[in-house]
């Protein structure tokens, strides 16, 4: 957890040992191809991936969502994953706290999920898995709210 102030770790370090994951779970997931497979220059054959990253929060609890886009020349496939967790000990983090979470942990905990959903769906559709790129901490993230 570089670049964050002592007080932004010892928030995020309280949520951790004070939440629980209590569900992964899924929203969406699909897979289309196309009947022609489309031709066009060599970026858009190698398609084009995206990740928007969604919270909820509750007095009980917060969930982590991730919506996974990938569009190519033979077809697109898309999933909503999301990780739910519950607030223990009374814990009432700061939204800023919950989106420092999001961005260190929750990422890293929902994406495998949704790389497998991708994975197994277009598997089905186009007779191979595609799997998504890695991704290093921090390149998918919400904006965190100033101190």
């Amino acid at each position: 957890m570089t670049g964050l102030s002592d007080a932004d770790i010892v928030g995020v370090r309280e949520l951790i040992e004070n939440s629980q994951l209590t569900a992964i779970e899924c929203y969406e997931v699909s897979a289309r191809r196309h009947d022609n497979a489309r031709t066009g220059d060599a970026e858009e054959e190698a398609g084009q991936f995206s990740v928007e990253v969604q919270q909820r929060s509750s007095p009980e609890g917060f969930g982590i969502r991730l919506i996974g886009r990938v569009t190519m020349p033979s077809g697109e496939a898309s999933a909503s994953v999301a990780g739910e967790y519950a607030l223990l000990n009374d814990c009432q983090p700061s939204q800023r706290t919950r989106q420092l979470f999001t961005n260190e942990v929750g990422v890293m905990t929902v994406f495998p999920y949704l790389r497998e959903a991708i994975a197994t769906t277009t598997s089905r559709v186009f007779g191979e898995p595609l799997l998504l790129p890695t991704v290093q901490r921090g390149e998918i993230a919400v904006d965190v709210d100033d101190e």
